[in-house]
């Protein structure tokens, strides 16, 4: 007797409007079971419109009042309703929008407002690309309301290019003020037939995150400078020692150097030596650098590893000078980490700049559709888009707990450094 008495005035409550909104809908059992039948994702976006229809009604009774009722606190009166679309599951719907006037003129509906939000559609559009579905794909990986349109092949280009621009904007925008990055890896990746210079920093807790890029014709100094320029405006700190890890080019060590000065410690990318030098080696002596070079990268003591690679350059002299040479060229700077005495778990993942690598990759792998490349702004929306994609796949370094001893080694070497100087 005591549960039926607060049933009923539970529901006398939610018909008052005590209990927030509630809002209850009637369904016809054989056609929720005809169309669960059909597919329960586009009967999830039957259900929707009707239920974002229910949401627009029952605005409308809040604002209102029920029909004919005396609502003291009504703030205008219906009027009728006319044609309207919202934008819901990666499409256009139609619905019929309800209208309220009051004295002062139309009252706008909060819900038909977030219903009809401009980025809904892009953000679906671009969610569905970056996964690798082409314009002409799109209306076949969604399952459409019976009346749902703007799914077509230029309608979902806009849509895209919409949506990659707020990526770019997101990502050129970025503030880094307070966060304390140990490690930045800059390589220039060749992308859509032009030089991409990406940035990725490495927190001091081991997480990852994209920094920013910079289009240029070529890995020269000063659009690598203008990139490293770009970070600093953006808050990246550049009076606490760091850690840079880049390729072989010159032209990044110039900038970096010239924008961290004495706080960058610069660690070469080992595989990219390796690779330059079998490219100058003929093929019937490659295992043999190859495996001096592993035992000297894998040496834990530093002038042991030091004494390795200068034998191996002194037998490149003999073989090919020119690899002897390439091998000499920040050949103490690829023994950074060795030098600093990094951990091995930690030292696997910072050697290299696979890690940006592993980012760019997956950025191809998202504008493997796009067959024809018109400019260069078209180039930036899909880079950005396709970084931002592998961003959300980022998992934290591993060996991020040997970072406080990777900090610690790097104050040592630079305040080393500036004593030697002094």
């Amino acid at each position: 007797m005591r549960e039926a008495y607060h049933q009923k005035k539970f529901a006398r409550r939610v018909r008052e409007g005590e209990q927030g909104e509630v809002l209850q809908m009637m369904l016809d059992r054989e056609e929720l079971i005809r169309q669960l039948q059909q597919s329960v994702h586009a009967f999830g976006a039957e259900v929707g419109l009707i239920i974002a229809t229910r949401l627009l009604g029952d605005e409308v009774q809040r604002k209102c009042g029920k029909p004919h009722e005396r609502f003291e606190d009504r703030v205008g009166h219906r009027y009728g309703s006319q044609p309207g679309v919202i934008t819901m599951a990666g499409q256009k719907l139609p619905v019929r929008r309800p209208r309220v006037r009051s004295a002062q003129g139309e009252v706008e509906l909060d819900m038909y407002r977030l219903l009809q939000r401009e980025q809904a559609m892009p953000e679906a559009v671009l969610q569905r690309m970056v996964r690798g579905v082409s314009t002409r794909n799109y209306e076949g990986v969604i399952d459409t309301a019976m009346e749902g349109f703007g799914i077509g092949r230029s309608s979902v280009s806009r849509g895209f290019v919409q949506g990659s621009r707020s990526e770019v904007e997101q990502l050129i925008n970025r503030r880094f003020d307070g966060v304390r990055f140990v490690v930045i890896l800059i390589d220039g990746i060749e992308y859509a037939g032009t030089t991409m210079i990406a940035a990725l920093g490495v927190e001091n807790d081991g997480s990852k995150r994209v920094l920013g890029f910079r289009e240029g014709a070529t890995e020269n100094a000063e659009v690598c400078k203008a990139l490293m320029g770009e970070l600093c405006d953006r808050g990246l700190c550049r009076d606490q020692p760091m850690l840079f890890v880049l390729d072989g080019g010159k032209a990044l060590r110039k900038a970096v150097v010239d924008v961290w000065g004495r706080y960058a410690v610069i660690q070469r990318c080992q595989l990219h030596k390796k690779r330059n030098l079998q490219a100058h080696v003929p093929e019937r002596h490659w295992e043999e650098i190859r495996r001096r070079l592993n035992e000297a990268y894998n040496e834990t003591d530093y002038a042991r590893a030091l004494r390795i690679l200068k034998n191996t350059a002194a037998l490149l002299d003999r073989i090919s000078p020119d690899a002897a040479g390439s091998l000499r060229e920040g050949l103490e700077e690829t023994l950074t980490l060795v030098r600093l005495g990094v951990p091995r778990e930690l030292f696997v993942h910072l050697s290299s700049t696979n890690l940006i690598e592993s980012a760019f990759s997956t950025a191809r792998n998202v504008s493997r559709n796009v067959k024809r490349w018109r400019d260069g702004d078209m180039r930036r929306r899909w880079c950005a888009a396709g970084l931002l994609f592998a961003e959300k796949k980022f998992r934290r370094v591993r060996g991020y707990r040997h970072m406080p001893r990777l900090v610690a080694a790097l104050e040592r070497s630079v305040g080393d450094a500036v004593r030697k100087t002094a």
